[in-house]
C-alpha cells in the first residue's frame, strides 16, 4: 500500500515539475512593435476607423467607429485594434513584423476602412486588403507605406510586454489635398 502511495506521489511530483519548469519569461512574453499614426502636416486631422463590433454581444455585425485626433506634426499609438503579432520581432524580420501587424486592418466588403478629416470636412477614405502597393500609394493598407523604427533599448511597460520599436504610418500633405 505504501509503495503505491509513494509511486503516485512520485508521478505527481514529476508531473508538477514538468509543468512548473517552463520558463515563464519565455512562455508569457509578448514581443511587439507598436503601431503608430503620424501626422506630418500643419493641420489637425481626424482619422476615423470603421470596423465590425467585437464585443461578443453583437456577433461582429455592428459597425463601430473610433476616432484618433492628431495634432499637427505629432504621432499617436494606434488604439483601434488591440491585436498584434510577435512574429518576426526577435529575428528582426521587419517584413513579417509589418505584414502580421497591418493585416489586422484587412477589409471584408466595405468595412473596415479609414476616413481622413480636417475638422468636419471629409478628405479621403482608405479601404482594401493589405498588400504591397508600391511607394507611390500612401495607405494604411499598403505594407510599403509603413516604416519601422527600432528602439535602442527595449521598453517593458507591463509584465510580459516587450516593445522593440514602432511601425509608423505617416499622413502627408499630399494625403490632405483635395
Amino acid at each position: 500500500m505504501m509503495d503505491r502511495l509513494i509511486m503516485r506521489l512520485l508521478a505527481i511530483m514529476i508531473g508538477l515539475n514538468s509543468i512548473l519548469s517552463c520558463d515563464p519569461e519565455e512562455s508569457f512574453e509578448d514581443n511587439i512593435y507598436q503601431r503608430v499614426f503620424r501626422n506630418a502636416t500643419d493641420e489637425e486631422i481626424k482619422l476615423v476607423y470603421h470596423n465590425f463590433g467585437a464585443n461578443g454581444s453583437d456577433n461582429g455585425n455592428v459597425v463601430i467607429a473610433d476616432t484618433l485626433v492628431l495634432l499637427p506634426n505629432t504621432k499617436k499609438q494606434d488604439f483601434f485594434e488591440q491585436r498584434y503579432s510577435s512574429d518576426g520581432v526577435k529575428e528582426n524580420d521587419f517584413q513579417t513584423v509589418i505584414e502580421m501587424n497591418i493585416s489586422i486592418y484587412n477589409t471584408v466588403a466595405e468595412v473596415p476602412r479609414f476616413e481622413l478629416y480636417i475638422g468636419n470636412d471629409f478628405i479621403k477614405e482608405w479601404s482594401g486588403v493589405a498588400d504591397y502597393l508600391g511607394s507611390e500609394v500612401n495607405s494604411p493598407y499598403n505594407f510599403d507605406s509603413w516604416e519601422i523604427f527600432k528602439f535602442e533599448e527595449i521598453l517593458n511597460p507591463s509584465y510580459g510586454l516587450f516593445v522593440y520599436g514602432e511601425i509608423v504610418f505617416t499622413i502627408t500633405d499630399e494625403d490632405i489635398e483635395n
